[in-house]
């Protein structure tokens, strides 16, 4: 009986091992369960109220600095502060809790407003 306990453990622990292959590359992402919201982002799903935003629009968020472009439209910019799954727009105060996930290979950031009912998704464009 030990023998096959010891057998089954080793066979078990081998396909874990084998396994850091095929899922290494996502690793970072294992790692970091918060995200980042440092990219170019388009807006390709919006639900709730007091839309402010076009589908389409290009979201581009770094250094404290977001631009936003809808097609057609010229940019505007929005200084804005990233900590804890938060993203707060610094002029207006409005907030949004942050998260991410990959659906079909394809990086989203999904952004729920605090305080008002609006859910924007966005798909990552580029970093």
């Amino acid at each position: 009986m030990t023998m096959n306990f010891t057998k089954g453990f080793k066979y078990l622990l081998f396909m874990v091992i084998l396994s850091f292959a095929f899922t290494g590359s996502d690793c970072s992402k294992l790692l970091t369960a918060t995200g980042d919201v440092t990219g170019t982002w388009q807006l390709v799903k919006m639900e709730g109220n007091l839309q402010d935003v076009c589908l389409g629009e290009i979201a581009v968020f770094n250094g404290g600095t977001a631009t936003l472009t809808c097609p057609g439209v010229s940019p505007i910019t929005r200084s804005y502060t990233y900590s804890n799954n938060v993203l707060t727009y610094t002029n207006s105060g409005v907030n949004y809790g942050v998260s991410f996930t990959t659906t079909n290979g394809v990086e989203k950031m999904i952004m729920r407003a605090n305080g008002i009912e609006r859910v924007l998704t966005y798909d990552k464009q580029s970093n």
